[in-house]
């Protein structure tokens, strides 16, 4: 200390400590500024970065490229990689899927994968083979922005012989596949189901018509037996035994015509050429055994 006019005054140490205080301050913002990427990155830190790959650089058309969107970004930033999609036209995105990793200070790596086809008439050219370019992807950040430019992609076409756009109409004729075919293949299985119901109903009606044609003969053959059974019957009195015996007769053809139990026709046929006067009880026995063999 010295004394001024009876005062004492301090040395400017505390002016010293209160600069050196607000310059320590002043490196630690800094460093902490450098280390999550506020300006300049430390040497050996990961910066930021864009990187955009193919599976392949040739694909056969109709099949799927996986296309690969590589983000090196700090992690509070990771959110902006997951906003919209690149522009992959004319190929379409059939697939995504996401990868993350930790790379330390603070930063992250972010990989979208996407796969890709084309299925349109750009993606077909007149030559063997169409060069698709993507346009360039940009993603925005805090005090920057990224740039990734997609590797041209070849697209080649499955016809290698086609020098030319086929141009023979068929574009305008709906096409039709072997085994795609559900209206006519409905329309023909009605076709058939149809003939085949009529094929039944013919034969229904040619069966019925037998059926109804062997009745009615079964019928008159049974109305003539009993006709004869009758006349037999009626023949008994003496003074018609001419006219018996001749029913006799004809009941003995007809049985065997009939073919129903020939003993029955034998005996018939005895009785009605017997030397002597047939036996009425044994006409009668013949009559009713013929009539019960019938009904049997």
């Amino acid at each position: 200390m010295t004394r001024l006019g009876g005062r004492r005054l301090r040395r400017p140490s505390a002016l010293l400590a209160c600069a050196a205080l607000v310059a320590t301050v002043a490196v630690g913002s800094l460093v902490l500024a450098v280390h999550d990427w506020g300006g300049s990155t430390a040497a050996g830190a990961p910066k930021p970065s864009a990187t955009a790959t193919l599976s392949s650089r040739s694909v056969l058309f109709g099949d799927t490229v996986e296309a690969r969107l590589e983000l090196v970004l700090p992690r509070r930033f990771a959110a902006i990689a997951f906003q919209g999609t690149p522009n992959f036209s004319p190929f379409r995105v059939v697939s995504s899927h996401v990868d993350r990793a930790e790379l330390g200070g603070g930063f992250e790596r972010i990989s979208l994968s996407y796969g890709l086809a084309c299925l349109s008439r750009h993606c077909l050219g007149t030559g063997a083979a169409t060069r698709v370019q993507f346009s360039p992807t940009s993603v925005s950040i805090p005090g920057g922005r990224l740039h990734a430019v997609w590797p041209p992609l070849l697209e080649v076409g499955r016809a290698q012989g086609v020098s030319q756009p086929v141009t023979d109409g068929l574009d305008s004729v709906s096409a039709t596949f072997s085994g795609l075919r559900p209206r006519r293949d409905a329309e023909e299985a009605l076709i058939a189901a149809g003939l085949s119901l009529l094929v039944l109903l013919a034969a229904w009606l040619l069966l019925r018509r037998r059926v109804r044609r062997r009745l009615a003969l079964a019928a008159q053959q049974g109305s003539l037996l009993q006709a004869l059974l009758v006349r037999v019957e009626a023949g008994l009195p003496e003074d018609v035994l001419y006219r018996q015996r001749h029913a006799l007769d004809a009941l003995a053809v007809e049985l065997r015509h009939l073919r129903i139990n020939g003993s029955l026709a034998v005996d018939a046929e005895r009785l009605a050429w017997a030397p002597e006067q047939p036996d009425p009880q044994a006409i009668r026995a013949l009559c009713a055994q013929i009539r019960r063999t019938v009904k049997a």
